[in-house]
């Protein structure tokens, strides 16, 4: 085995046990921040935009506000999840020398696909909790808002460039496929 396979070899493991730590962190992390969200100041963390929209303070959150909160999360947690499932695959994949196959290029379109929901889950997140956030409100100053900032733009951005990766790939594998036959 050369250098390169076995550095490839280790990093794909690290980055798979990270990839598979983050499926099962990223539920029990968020729901454990909607738990303590007046602590997110101190903590240095930036609060969503839905708490200046709705004009609510972290400090105010009902119980009941809080879950809503957390289950507003739900999509893209899903979409996260999946994507970090993926590159989990991944890796494992190029850990057992399967670097080109017809299965890793389907995985980086699932995971390019995986990275545009969780973008929209995003999106839906913000609405869901302004929504959320101002549901006790009396009628006529509850509020519904749709943004789409910098982070939702980027991870759309990755996703389209690793759906290409994978249609690349896929025509490697074919043109790879094809050479084998000629020769």
């Amino acid at each position: 085995m050369s250098d390169i396979d076995s550095r490839l070899r280790r990093w794909a493991r690290g980055l798979e046990m990270v990839a598979l730590l983050m499926v099962f962190l990223l539920p029990l992390l968020t729901a454990w921040l909607w738990w303590h969200v007046e602590s997110w100041r101190e903590w240095h963390l930036s609060l969503p935009a839905a708490f200046q929209i709705a004009g609510v303070a972290p400090e105010q959150l009902s119980p009941s506000q809080r879950l809503m909160g957390f289950m507003s999360n739900m999509p893209a947690l899903a979409a996260g999840c999946l994507v970090f499932f993926t590159l989990a695959r991944i890796c494992h994949w190029y850990r057992q020398g399967e670097l080109f196959s017809a299965r890793v290029a389907q995985a980086y379109r699932r995971f390019a696909l995986g990275m545009l929901a969780w973008a929209l889950g995003e999106v839906l997140a913000g609405t869901l909790l302004v929504l959320a956030l101002t549901l006790d409100k009396p009628e006529g100053q509850r509020l519904l808002s749709i943004g789409i900032g910098g982070d939702v733009m980027a991870m759309v951005l990755v996703g389209l460039a690793i759906h290409l990766l994978g249609q690349v790939m896929e025509a490697g594998r074919r043109l790879q496929e094809e050479h084998a036959l000629i020769l």
